[in-house]
């Protein structure tokens, strides 16, 4: 059962931050008025309603933008990495996490779509995580193959992402607010947060961020791991969120859990304890499979911290953790026996940066797909009392 409780909390905080909730939160239309966060538009005072989005949750994101607005909206351009139609919305396919010549493509697109916005037009732009791959213009004279090295090199080497996305922005004509310098119309951004502390010159590059448009943060970790609380808080005896704002290398996060942990088993007969951000993790040369979820979940493991009352899922929000096909991993009491029984060594599989290998061997993995949004990662504990 332990299992399938961890499940639940990581879906109930999931289900938050999705694009139904998200979006049906902030935007509604009351005949011709449009109420978008605090803001209200009166269609009779603008010419044409565009919408763009941009990023992992950019087609979910604009679906319910057209389900809401419908006819209203004239047109706009969408970017994900997802697949399907839209009915009012030009709907681009591009990469991540990897720059490539769909990237460039979308960058164009969107460029010359938000170019043709007059003065009396209004936008909305819908802004989530994995914006700053799919869509991209290189700075003059670099070449796309010179691009993709940097990235590349970028994407491996352990950096946080404020850094990584500084990096980006330098080499750009789109990142960094350079998109919305070609913008004459009045609008807004909506933004979902992947990053730390939710600073807007960080999430997805900043596209949008030259302080002429107003941005609102519409869902993030800290309102994922809220709604998790309280679904869990009254089935067990402490319910705790330790912290939305993980920001540490992969090591250091498993002791700073580890820690949190004994703490709190020694009080406590059952709680739940959730961590929220994103850890970093420095992939070896000719490593296996895995992500920086996989590898603490590992981490954890090898720390002994689960008994037969605690158990641990350690997940992204996205669907996608580093190179697997997976977004996280369980550990409980019962894959110590399973371990000797398959005899494999985890720390030779850390070493390898191979978890993902590690957990699928062993039926530990999590696997969601795609979910459709992001706001970083997921770290649930739980301790249940022997009956539950």
């Amino acid at each position: 059962m332990s299992r399938k409780n961890l499940e639940k909390i990581f879906f109930k905080a999931l289900d938050k931050v999705k694009a139904k909730s998200i979006i049906n939160d902030n935007i509604s239309i009351n005949k011709s008025v449009i109420k978008i966060v605090n803001k209200k538009i009166d269609l009779k005072n603008i010419d044409n309603l565009y919408i763009f989005a941009v990023g992992k949750a950019g087609f979910s994101m604009a679906k319910e933008c057209e389900n809401i607005l419908a006819k209203n909206i004239k047109g706009g351009v969408v970017i994900s990495s997802s697949e399907g139609e839209l009915k009012y919305l030009k709907h681009f396919t591009s990469t991540h996490p990897e720059v490539s010549q769909k990237s460039i493509d979308a960058g164009n697109l969107l460029l010359k779509s938000v170019k043709k916005l007059k003065k009396n037009d209004y936008f909305i732009f819908l802004l989530s995580g994995g914006a700053s791959a799919m869509i991209e213009k290189p700075i003059e004279g670099l070449s796309l193959d010179d691009f993709k090295k940097i990235s590349s090199s970028l994407l491996t080497s352990g950096i946080d992402i404020k850094a990584l996305n500084s990096v980006r922005k330098s080499i750009s004509q789109i990142k960094g607010g350079k998109l919305a310098n070609e913008i004459k119309a009045k609008g807004i951004v909506l933004v979902l947060s992947d990053v730390i502390g939710d600073d807007l010159n960080t999430i997805g590059s900043a596209p949008m961020n030259n302080g002429k448009f107003p941005h609102h943060i519409i869902g993030n970790n800290e309102i994922a791991l809220n709604d998790a609380k309280d679904f869990i808080k009254d089935k067990v005896e402490k319910t705790e969120i330790i912290t939305t704002t993980l920001d540490k290398k992969s090591s250091e996060a498993a002791s700073y859990i580890s820690k949190k942990i004994q703490e709190y088993d020694k009080k406590y007969e059952s709680f739940c304890l959730l961590f929220g951000g994103e850890t970093t993790t420095v992939v070896k040369a000719n490593g296996g499979y895995g992500g920086r979820n996989q590898e603490l979940a590992l981490r954890l493991l090898l720390k002994n911290n689960v008994n037969k009352n605690i158990s641990i899922l350690c997940s992204g929000s996205d669907g996608v953790d580093g190179r697997s096909s997976s977004n996280g991993a369980f550990i409980d009491f019962d894959i110590y026996e399973k371990m000797k029984k398959e005899k494999l060594d985890a720390k030779e599989y850390l070493d390898n940066s191979d978890s993902n290998t590690f957990f699928r061997k062993l039926g530990y993995e999590f696997t969601t797909g795609i979910t459709g949004t992001n706001v970083m990662d997921f770290i649930i504990v739980l301790k249940q009392k022997k009956d539950k």
